[in-house]
């Protein structure tokens, strides 16, 4: 969500890149009496991910802490570059692997988010307009961002919890955007990756299993068109005990439980914590593995 990218750079974790959901617009009512104004700005938000390059520098806060980010976003490359400014006197780029799918439409995202649009005040010197995200239900966070008016591309965005506790906000000090063909000369995930040794039993309501695979570890991608959330399953060397741990930065959380067979279950995403327990209990391992 938001920068497509951002959640595991914030975390510092970036194993398997965070994806834009899939095409379910079509399961979508054709009517959801949203205003052509309404549309129009949601579904220019929703497609930017893959049409719109652009690089600048970001600042993110978060819990107190803030650092200033440099990104270089290509949608017609398979590579995204990264520099923390604050980590050193001079960054060495961190290339981030991306793929782009298509987007939910603004009907499939009214079922689950309360949705609202007006007028922006300027960020990094560019017209916007101010659209908010709220959530329906406890299963996912809230946004507010301050979305590009010519390239529909989020320059501000503040996420916050479902009880309303400000989790994190992000701002781009400069930005260069640039119109861009979809790349077609993408891998599509399963060819990459195969299938993953586990699947769920059960998903939460409005997300989709978007990708899968098991390579370096098993791993399934889930979004629900504005929110991304990554499972891994790790073998252990030793059993681990009963339980379970998180860490909260920002908007992004890691939740971590351990189960049979020496496994640890590892759970990345911008989701409450609710949302990461469903997942993480709703895993089974397929009885005969692909």
């Amino acid at each position: 969500m938001k920068l497509w990218i951002l959640a595991g750079v914030v975390l510092g974790v970036m194993t398997i890149p965070v994806l834009a959901a899939d095409n379910s617009e079509a399961r979508a009512p054709a009517s959801c009496m949203m205003s052509e104004t309404m549309t129009a700005a949601v579904q220019g938000f929703l497609v930017a991910s893959s049409s719109i390059s652009y690089h600048g520098t970001l600042l993110v806060e978060y819990g107190g802490d803030r650092e200033f980010i440099a990104i270089d976003v290509d949608p017609d490359s398979d590579q995204n570059g990264l520099k923390r400014l604050n980590q050193s006197a001079e960054p060495m780029p961190r290339l981030v692997t991306a793929r782009h799918h298509a987007t939910r439409g603004p009907c499939e995202l009214a079922r689950y988010y309360s949705l609202a649009i007006e007028p922006g005040s300027a960020v990094a010197g560019r017209a916007t307009y101010r659209l908010s995200a709220r959530p329906k239900d406890t299963l996912r966070l809230a946004y507010v961002m301050n979305i590009d008016a010519e390239y529909h591309v989020p320059l501000r965005v503040l996420a916050a919890s479902p009880e309303g506790q400000i989790l994190e906000r992000y701002e781009f000090a400069d930005i260069t955007l640039e119109p861009k063909s979809t790349s077609s000369n993408a891998v599509s995930s399963e060819s990459a990756a195969g299938t993953s040794r586990y699947f769920l039993s059960s998903v939460p309501p409005g997300f989709t299993v978007i990708d899968e695979g098991r390579n370096p570890v098993d791993f399934i991608v889930l979004s629900d068109g504005l929110a991304s959330v990554s499972i891994f399953v790790e073998t252990q060397p030793r059993a681990l005990p009963s339980g379970e741990g998180f860490a909260l930065r920002g908007a992004s959380l890691a939740y971590t439980r351990g189960i049979a067979q020496k496994k640890l279950v590892t759970v990345l995403g911008e989701v409450p914590i609710t949302t990461a327990r469903l997942l993480a209990e709703a895993l089974r391992q397929r009885s005969v593995a692909p």
